[in-house]
């Protein structure tokens, strides 16, 4: 399994607290999709040990986009590295054999509108 890029699209014109899930559109390269289709906090990145994960952010009409924090929510710690970085995050998950799903936010501001979260999921697979 390879690195993963993944995409954070914010429709920057329409977006509140209570349609972020569906005013943001995350994809990857690794071909991940939303469980539920066009819910965006249950995207399922499925990656594998030791893989660096890279997220990008950015709008559908320019309006700047810029990470500001990333939490974890459960005790998976599949993060060996948290992202860090306002214009692009880049984390490596763990090289042990830690596996499951790990819940996490990512907090963003979007240019005269403020900050907003989302609770996207990853999941580690031993063997990818």
């Amino acid at each position: 399994m390879a690195d993963i890029n993944v995409s954070v699209t914010v429709d920057t014109v329409n977006i509140t607290q209570e349609n972020v899930a569906t005013t943001v559109v995350l994809t990857d390269d690794n071909g991940d999709h939303d469980i539920t289709p066009g819910d965006s906090e249950t995207f399922d990145i499925v990656t594998g040990i030791n893989k660096t994960i890279k997220f990008t952010p950015s709008s559908q009409d320019g309006t700047t986009v810029t990470f500001d924090s990333f939490e974890q929510e459960n005790e998976v710690n599949a993060f060996a590295e948290l992202p860090s970085n306002a214009n692009e995050w880049t984390g490596t998950t763990a090289s042990e054999s830690v596996t499951g799903t790990e819940l996490f936010k990512i907090y963003f501001t979007v240019e005269g509108k403020g900050q907003f979260y989302l609770d996207p999921e990853l999941q580690v697979d031993q063997d990818g």
